[in-house]
């Protein structure tokens, strides 16, 4: 739906010079009906839903196996969406594969470290025996035994102290490296538990049943795609909506370039693509800041705007197809021109306003626009001639 604008162009009308009326680039200003009407497509959908996300708790993105169909009616308890889970059984099995690895690793370190730790502590025992013995029984008497025998006697004693005190540093350093290589391996077999108790709650995870009653309908990403199966799907994801359908609203798209002076408040008719012969009422209730692309691969960008409905009807279900126009500007009587008449120099609007047989720039001051007209507001007055086109260099 365009803009409504009634307009006296001088080749239909019949109005003004001969020389005028031969020449189609030339309108005569006059007042008119102006109304701003700005054309928008969409859907319906319900003003609150029930969200359907992919489970907050599941590790990683999981893929999509199934979706019950859209707009089936479904109770509470039935599962509507399942994922796949093959995947996610090989990855347990390998996690319990290299789990049973770790396991077997700890019991064999610790019969390694068994065995070392007690040819350490048979050597300990062994030389404390010679030591005390060496100590206890040392005779230093040179009647009974030569010098030479006294000294030697003590220094084995001497090395059997430092021996001893050897052994002592290599067991407390034993223990502590073993304890680290223990403590090692049990992180990883911590590890490799967290992981599987992960994945098994992933498992538990793969169906997403109906919170409630309602009539199941898909969530549209932003270039307007809907879930299917095969789809990967990141945790808290939203899939799906179980929409209050009591009360429903407007979502519209409007193209950039036809988006005029939009605003919260301006009336919406509409009618479904299914039922195009009955039409309904709404008022814009939100308007976005700033466009943006709706389907991939199209540069093309849209406003979004949300519009609540006079009443509901049997017919409004959600996800339906839409046209509606938006009234930004009311009609009422109005001079206008065509936006094609109106040219720019340094920031100020003017035009080329035919007078005795040469085309003179003249300013103007403008007001309300639509796709194809503009208000003038001051510089023109009924029955002026302007050029459609750029007289510059003519």
């Amino acid at each position: 739906m365009r803009s409504l604008i009634l307009l006296c162009p001088l080749l239909l009308t019949g109005c003004g010079s001969e020389s005028t009326i031969e020449n189609p680039l030339n309108y005569r200003v006059k007042t008119m009906d102006f109304e701003t009407l700005v054309p928008a497509k969409g859907y319906l959908a319900a003003a609150t839903a029930t969200a359907v996300n992919s489970p907050v708790g599941s590790r990683g993105p999981q893929t999509l196996a199934w979706l019950a169909p859209e707009y089936s009616v479904v109770k509470k308890g039935d599962v509507i969406v399942r994922f796949e889970g093959e995947r996610l059984e090989r990855e347990r099995q390998d996690l319990n594969n290299q789990l049973a690895i770790t396991n077997e690793d700890i019991l064999g370190k610790k019969t390694d470290l068994t065995a070392e730790k007690a040819v350490l502590g048979y050597d300990l025992s062994s030389v404390a025996q010679e030591k005390e013995f060496s100590q206890n029984y040392n005779i230093d008497d040179e009647r009974i035994r030569s010098k030479l025998d006294i000294i030697d006697s003590a220094q084995n004693t001497e090395f059997l102290i430092a021996k001893e005190q050897f052994l002592g540093w290599k067991n407390e350093r034993f223990s502590n490296s073993s304890a680290g290589e223990m403590a090692l391996l049990n992180m990883q077999e911590q590890q490799q538990q967290q992981k599987i108790g992960l994945v098994t709650n992933n498992l538990s995870q793969l169906e997403v049943t109906a919170p409630h009653d309602g009539l199941l309908t898909y969530q549209a990403d932003w270039r307007g795609e809907k879930p299917k199966a095969g789809q990967t799907l990141w945790p808290g994801e939203k899939i799906a909506e179980l929409p209050d359908t009591s009360v429903m609203e407007l979502k519209l798209f409007v193209s950039e370039r036809e988006a005029i002076d939009l605003a919260v408040g301006q009336t919406v008719t509409f009618k479904l693509n299914a039922n195009a012969e009955q039409q309904f009422s709404g008022v814009i209730s939100d308007v976005a800041p700033f466009p943006q692309s709706i389907k991939r691969g199209d540069p093309q960008k849209f406003y979004q705007l949300k519009a609540s409905v006079a009443h509901n009807d049997a017919a409004f279900l959600p996800g339906l197809k839409l046209t509606a126009s938006i009234a930004v500007h009311n009609s009422q009587p109005l001079l206008a021109i065509p936006i094609q008449a109106v040219f720019k120099e340094q920031n100020a609007d003017f035009v080329y306003v035919y007078q005795q047989g040469k085309y003179q720039k003249t300013p103007v001051v403008l007001g309300k626009r639509s796709i194809s007209h503009v208000e003038v507001i001051s510089g023109l007055t009924e029955q002026n001639i302007v050029s459609l086109v750029d007289q510059a260099g003519v």
